[in-house]
């Protein structure tokens, strides 16, 4: 292995344990508690807008992972450093499956 392969090599595992530090392996349920429900309680209508459209607006995971990494207005956006993309999954999961 050539010395620049062996310290990309060594940059992308520096990497991959940084991006496993950041978790904090919360569900869906707690990251929507500590990241969205002040605004969206339960779903519904608060200082932000009901989840219940939410299907319509952004109809595949793409779509809303993309929303909520942007984020809009008053909206913060879920950064990797808020939120890392497996938690986001479970986030998307979660919000998939509320009902109103």
């Amino acid at each position: 292995m050539t010395e620049e392969m062996r310290r990309i090599n060594e940059t992308n595992q520096a990497e991959h344990v940084r991006e496993a530090g950041r978790s904090t392996n919360l569900t869906g349920e707690q990251l929507f508690i500590r990241s969205c429900n002040t605004c969206h309680p339960g779903g519904s209508k608060g200082f932000g807008p009901t989840l219940e459209n939410m299907g319509k607006d952004f109809p595949t995971d793409a779509s809303l992972r993309a929303f909520l990494r942007k984020g809009k207005g008053t909206m913060p956006a879920q950064t990797k450093d808020t939120i890392n993309d497996a938690e986001l999954t479970e986030l998307i999961t979660y919000l998939r499956n509320m009902t109103f």
